[in-house]
């Protein structure tokens, strides 16, 4: 009985401690335009990686798309909190720190005006996450019931947290009034759902340690919604760069607010969600099966 409990408490405090407290950087891109050089940054950390840009004005750009961290020309400092508050802040303070003379920070990309924390994202997509699992822990009381409504209940759960969260979120301007983040959240509930409703189907005793694994110890640590994914250490980061709720974060910021790529996340968030979907069509075909052959073997009783 204590073994989940305690498993549980373990592995989110010390992969929720890595990540939060302890950010590494790695391969964080920050433009140099001229006069700027490398040669006045000697003291920064390894895991900085200066890189030459041509003008300021592509400078500016480059970062305010998130393709650059940050850039500099010595006098400037340009950040763009929307790409990532802490990371931001983290720089702000590591070239205030190492650069030879005071640098003015320009914030190209600010985040929502309603989101002085930097953590509106985060909070606009942890409902969404969690109403999945939770609609899966509620239809285990449901008992046998079949898949088809089982996922009706799964897409009336996902349209009720995505419509609320977004009109709450959006109305205290924590997020961008971006109807493309209503379909984003739809599609991680449903992928969520999907997904843990299998595992409670298949799995059945060990549902609760894989989903609640799966879905909270792995997903939020790894997510990138708080601490961007370039600081996190090396195990967490690689956990990110497959699991739905990260890929979800690095969707919603890339599409609505960097106007970067969005592919490579859009599809990871699709592949899990059709293995979801797969794995409860499955189900549902097998539970079929199992019907038809009883209504087969079945034999009227004479009088």
């Amino acid at each position: 009985m204590l073994w989940f409990p305690c498993f549980f408490a373990a592995g989110f405090a010390v992969l929720g401690l890595q990540a939060f407290a302890h950010p590494a950087p790695h391969g964080i891109e920050v433009g140099l335009v001229a006069p700027a050089e490398q040669s006045d940054f000697p003291e920064l950390p390894a895991g900085i990686d200066l890189i030459g840009v041509e003008d300021p004005v592509q400078a500016r750009a480059l970062v305010a798309s998130g393709a650059l961290a940050a850039a500099t020309d010595g006098a400037e400092l340009l950040l763009a909190s929307a790409a990532s508050s802490t990371r931001a802040g983290y720089l702000e303070d590591l070239f205030a720190e190492t650069s030879p003379q005071p640098l003015t920070v320009v914030d190209v990309n600010p985040l929502p005006q309603g989101d002085a924390s930097g953590t509106g994202l985060f909070f606009y997509a942890l409902p969404n996450l969690l109403v999945g699992l939770i609609v899966s822990i509620v239809l285990l009381q449901a008992g046998p019931w079949p898949i088809g409504k089982k996922a009706a209940v799964i897409l009336a759960a996902g349209l009720f947290s995505a419509v609320f969260s977004f009109a709450v979120a959006a109305s205290l301007h924590a997020i961008p009034p971006d109807l493309r983040l209503l379909g984003y959240a739809l599609l991680l509930t449903q992928t969520i759902g999907w997904l843990t409703t299998a595992a409670a189907l298949y799995a059945r005793r060990l549902f609760m340690p894989l989903a609640m694994t799966f879905v909270l110890i792995l997903g939020i640590p790894s997510s990138g919604a708080t601490v961007n994914a370039d600081m996190l250490p090396s195990g967490v980061r690689w956990i990110g760069r497959w699991h739905p709720f990260a890929q979800f974060i690095s969707l919603v910021r890339a599409d609505v607010y960097l106007d970067a790529s969005s592919g490579r996340p859009l599809a990871i968030l699709l592949s899990w969600a059709a293995l979801g979907a797969v794995l409860l069509i499955l189900r549902a075909l097998r539970e079929k099966r199992s019907v038809l052959g009883i209504s087969v073997h079945a034999r009227p009783v004479g009088i």
